[in-house]
């Protein structure tokens, strides 16, 4: 049994992903917040809520997958590695803050840390929860002493 099959684990596992995905974004907006004309982005909530039923119904939940990566060989005495590719679950959105600059960049840093605090707990007391879940089931499957 993975701990997927449990369907509480799947759906924290898919809440933890998705708050991953969020904080990847919001580092990217606030590590633009001076590029001109850049326009903040967000992740999909529809997508997380779609991930969440997939788990409920025991459908696997695959969306699109980003291109492999590999190493490169210049030399005949390297060795190739194996690609690798990484699943991309959530679609990222156009999200603009409440201001625009002069140079046309969206991107409000105050409201881009709320967005960041906001997301750590939420990330935190999922993970609480998933670990409080496993332990959950640690002791139930523990023989009696």
């Amino acid at each position: 049994m993975r701990a997927d099959d449990v369907s509480v684990l799947g759906v924290l596992k898919q809440a933890l992903g998705y708050h991953s995905e969020r904080q990847r974004v919001i580092a990217n907006n606030v590590a633009n917040a001076n590029t001109p004309g850049f326009v903040p982005e967000d992740v999909s909530r529809s997508d997380f809520e779609q991930a969440v039923e997939d788990v409920q119904r025991g459908r696997s939940r695959t969306m699109s997958t980003s291109a492999p990566v590999g190493t490169a060989v210049t030399n005949e005495a390297h060795i190739e590695g194996t690609p690798i590719t990484t699943p991309r679950r959530f679609r990222t959105e156009s999200a603009p803050d409440s201001e625009t600059t002069i140079n046309g960049n969206a991107v409000v840093l105050e409201e881009q840390m709320v967005s960041a605090n906001e997301n750590r707990m939420r990330f935190e007391t999922a993970m609480g929860l998933y670990n409080k879940s496993l332990s959950l089931i640690r002791m139930a499957v523990r023989p009696p002493q």
